[in-house]
């Protein structure tokens, strides 16, 4: 062992000193080329710092960038950044208790003010939340419940073009006004002289994003506040009843009046139908009595040619017609000779009459 390091102190003392000093400047050169270089992506921007504290302007341009070796980088994303904090309760002016859950999009506009004020991303999401909750609560408590929840008027609109569509297929307009009237007792949303609202949904956020980036000027954290919007808004459970009521109220209302529209048309049919039945059995009775009547009179014309024919046989034949109405099929009738009836057979035999034209049978 011994005999092996004293040969390789043998071949190192025969090195040049000069070789052996380019190799560490060599050396020491890479390294500090190493640290002084970086690299800025296209979406990205760098803070320059020195023992903590920002040194020069960030860095906002793409490429290969040089700094002192001892100095820190730090690279910032220079994209819009989406917030996404939790629900939040809020009271509005009429005292109503609402959740809302917003989303915000922000980016660095000032990395040099950004690194000095918060120095991470994390920390400017809690800054973030905490100034925009503070501004959802004070802007809601500004407006009603009504101008939270609404972005325009059309809940108060009436479509004129309505229409309610049969089973027979015919349309029959219905007025909505006699229906619907959910929301008819909510005021309507204020204009302005140029007909922009004064309140509603959009404005909220509006304002909101107003009173945000207000404060985020006044501390000045380095951020531009992009948008805001509003993911979601719940009732609490006391309005959500309420609500449920008024809508059920409505649709029976709804329900009520298509129900007597068809009811009204029910009616409407109904006697259209038995004034149609009526005008039917009239016609049918004045056909009947003209029919009758033509009857009766061909009934009299003949019965006057048979008279006409023969006066006396048909007295005498209608006088046993009479007479056999009268006693019936199993009557016995005892006569005498001084009867009428027994002369109405003596009278039989001294009429001359052609009973075959009669179409009765000749006893001769």
């Amino acid at each position: 062992m011994k005999n092996t390091l004293n040969r390789f102190k043998e071949k190192a003392g025969h090195v040049p000193t000069a070789v052996v000093a380019g190799l560490v400047l060599v050396l020491v050169v890479v390294l500090l080329l190493v640290n002084s270089l970086f690299i800025v992506n296209e979406w990205q921007q760098a803070v320059v710092t020195r023992f903590g504290e920002v040194v020069s302007e960030p860095v906002t341009e793409a490429g290969l960038h040089f700094k002192m070796p001892y100095y820190r980088v730090q690279i910032y994303d220079k994209r819009l950044m989406r917030l996404d904090g939790s629900a939040t309760s809020a009271i509005t002016r009429d005292r109503k208790r609402v959740q809302i859950d917003v989303t915000a999009r922000w980016r660095i506009e000032d990395a040099r003010r950004f690194r000095e004020a918060i120095n991470t991303e994390a920390n400017a999401d809690q800054r973030l939340f905490s100034i925009i909750d503070e501004a959802v609560r004070n802007q809601i408590g500004q407006f009603d419940l009504y101008q939270v929840i609404r972005s325009s008027n059309r809940i108060l609109e009436v479509d004129e073009n309505f229409e309610l569509t049969l089973d027979d297929g015919d349309l029959d307009e219905l007025e909505m006004e006699e229906l619907a009237t959910l929301g008819a007792e909510v005021e309507e949303l204020e204009r302005d002289a140029e007909g922009r609202f004064l309140a509603g949904r959009p404005v909220v956020i509006e304002h909101i994003l107003d009173a945000a980036r207000e404060e985020l000027g006044r501390i000045d954290l380095g951020i531009h506040l992009q948008d805001i919007l509003i993911k979601q808004l719940n009732y609490t459970t006391e309005i959500e009843e309420t609500v449920f009521a008024q809508m059920n109220a409505e649709l029976n209302k709804i329900s009520a009046g298509i129900r007597s529209h068809g009811q009204r048309r029910s009616e409407e049919r109904l006697g259209e139908m038995e004034r149609e039945l009526a005008t039917i059995s009239s016609r049918a009775q004045e056909r009947a009595e003209r029919i009758r009547g033509q009857a009766e009179a061909e009934a009299t014309r003949t019965y006057a040619e048979a008279y006409n024919r023969d006066p006396h046989f048909y007295q005498f034949l209608r006088t046993l017609e009479s007479y056999e109405t009268i006693l019936g099929g199993n009557s016995t009738l005892v006569i005498g000779t001084d009867s009428p009836l027994y002369g109405l057979f003596k009278d039989l035999a001294t009429m001359e009459v052609d009973l075959e034209e009669l179409g009765l049978p000749n006893s001769e």
